[in-house]
Formats: C-alpha cells, sequence, structure tokens
C-alpha cells in the first residue's frame, strides 16, 4: 500500500509538468491510452504446394510411348515441408512429396494377368525425397521414385532419382537457359525397357539407367500487368544404358509452352495459372519399337491449370 501512494503523486506531478511545458496535448494522451501493440510480422509458411490436371492427347515417358491417341488425364498435388532455410552457401532444405497420377480412355491391351477393377487408372507415382539449395542458385533433389499400375498394366518399380538445375537467370538474364540434368536408376523392377540379349521386358534383366539433359528458355511479357504472358522454348535429350533402352539413344524433344495467370481468381485460393504446350518427339528406333509404333516422330499436346499454395 505505501508503494501505491508514492507512486500516485509521482505521476500526478510528472503529468503536470508535461502539461505545463506543452509536451503532452490532450490528443497525444488519448492515443497513448488507446493505442495497442503493432501486430507481429505473420511467421512465413514453412508448408507449400501446387495441384492441379493436365489434358492431353499421348503420354510418353522418358522417350517410351505408353498411350496415344486417347483422352487422357493427369492430375498432381505436391507438398513441399521446409526443413531449414538460410542466407549462407547452404539455403535450404525441402522434404517433398509429389503424387501423380495418369488416367486413360485405354487404346492398349492390358497383360494377361490385369484384372484390376481400375481399368482406365494406367498409372499412380509417388517420389518421395529432399531438394537441397546451395548458394542461391544450385538445386539438388534425391527421391525414390515410384511408379505403379492401379489399373494392372505394370508391375511396381522403385527407381532412385537424381537431379541438379542451375537458375542462371543471374548470368544471362533474359537469355537464360536454365538448364537441368537428371539421373535415375532402376532399383526394383524396370521402369525402361528391360532388354536383355536383344529382348525387350526381360523379368531378368540388369537394372537399367536413364539420364537426361535439357534446357528450358523463356521470356516473360508485360511482366507488370495483371496477365502476364510467359514464353518457353523446352528441349529435352535421353539416354540410356543397353537394359533400359536396348541401345543409348533415347529421345529428343523441343516445343513450346505459353502460360498465363488466372488473376481473377482471390489469392486466398492460391496462385492459380493455365497453360498450353506443344512437343516434337523424336524417338530412338528401339524406343518407337517396343512401344507399337511404327513412328518415330510423336507430338504431344496438352492444356494444364493448377495452382501454387
Amino acid at each position: 500500500m505505501k508503494t501505491i501512494k508514492l507512486i500516485t503523486p509521482v505521476a500526478l506531478f510528472a503529468a503536470v509538468v508535461l502539461a505545463s511545458s506543452g509536451v503532452c496535448k490532450a490528443g497525444q494522451a488519448v492515443a497513448a491510452a488507446t493505442a495497442t501493440p503493432a501486430p507481429e510480422e505473420e511467421a512465413k509458411s514453412r508448408i507449400s504446394g501446387s495441384v492441379g490436371v493436365a489434358l492431353t492427347n499421348a503420354y510418353i515417358f522418358a522417350g517410351l510411348i505408353q498411350d496415344k491417341d486417347a483422352f487422357i488425364a493427369q492430375p498432381y498435388l505436391t507438398l513441399n515441408f521446409q526443413l531449414y532455410e538460410g542466407e549462407g552457401f547452404f539455403n535450404d532444405v525441402t522434404f517433398m512429396l509429389p503424387l501423380w497420377a495418369s488416367v486413360h480412355d485405354i487404346n492398349k491391351p492390358r497383360p494377361i494377368n490385369g484384372n484390376s477393377t481400375l481399368k482406365n487408372w494406367y498409372e499412380f507415382d509417388i517420389s518421395p525425397g529432399f531438394s537441397f539449395t546451395l548458394a542461391k542458385n544450385w538445386t539438388f533433389t534425391i527421391s525414390d521414385y515410384i511408379y505403379t499400375s492401379p489399373g494392372d498394366y505394370f508391375v511396381t518399380s522403385h527407381n532412385l532419382n537424381l537431379a541438379v538445375s542451375y537458375d542462371d537467370s543471374g548470368l544471362l538474364g533474359a537469355f537464360a537457359l536454365n538448364p537441368h540434368f537428371y539421373f535415375l536408376q532402376e532399383l526394383h523392377n524396370h521402369s525402361g525397357l528391360a532388354v536383355k540379349n536383344g529382348v525387350a521386358f526381360s523379368s531378368d534383366a540388369a537394372q537399367g539407367q536413364y539420364y537426361e539433359f535439357g534446357i528450358a528458355p523463356g521470356h516473360t511479357f508485360a511482366e507488370k500487368s495483371t496477365y502476364p504472358v510467359t514464353l518457353t522454348f523446352p528441349s529435352t535429350v535421353g539416354f540410356g544404358s543397353s537394359g533400359f533402352y536396348g541401345q543409348g539413344f533415347g529421345f529428343f524433344s523441343t516445343g513450346a509452352s505459353v502460360s498465363v495467370p488466372l488473376a481473377f481468381i482471390p489469392s486466398s485460393y492460391g496462385t492459380w495459372t493455365t497453360s498450353a504446350s506443344g512437343l516434337y518427339y523424336y524417338l530412338g528406333s528401339t524406343s518407337s519399337f517396343y512401344t507399337n509404333s511404327s513412328e518415330r516422330s510423336q507430338g504431344v499436346f496438352a492444356w494444364t491449370i493448377g495452382t501454387e499454395f
């Protein structure tokens, strides 16, 4: 009680002194009494991802035709969990969980033992892994790519995936190539042609390897407008071991993609984008022969809509 009695006259004295000196004005006193602390900056979410669907006329994996001249829908969902973020040489570590499916109006027959009721669900892939960003521009990814077929078109396979990409926009600006390198090592069963002694789809073939090099130069027009248009020109070449392709060369592809943000959708629903693309494929002789195509030249057209969050 003595402490309260002492503080009260001191506070009254201070108020009188401030008022007489003109420092404490009535409006300032009211503002000070009613002011609330500034809200803390909202913490950045460490969970991000993307979801969408692509509609296409053909599905070609690593230069191997899976199905074509059919209605094909390929929905996807990717979840990213950031584990580390820093400003030094080591910038980011993220756990990734991509899910991808391919649902077809199937044109190809199933194996003799294929009896699943999910006839149109050709493929479902899951590829858990980690990505590491170094020196801000280099991204390394390692994952287990698991190929499954709910429709019983092929057996489940596990594959070690290693990828490297480099953001060269700081060096080349508008002429950036955005190069990438990709390596796949079959671990269990086969994702390639499983060639042994010239015979494809041999269950006892050696585990194969796949190598991919690619670039994707592009440019964004009207970048500051509500609907900027991004034009990209991806080109990719794929090679493989003799067990994967039956020869070294697998395919070459090139084409163009145009994308536009759907800015009319509220940002609270994510960042929506739609794109259309066309790719020309030139397949290796074994790639086309063993996937039931007499034409080494193939065209793939796709329309995609999706959002990032």
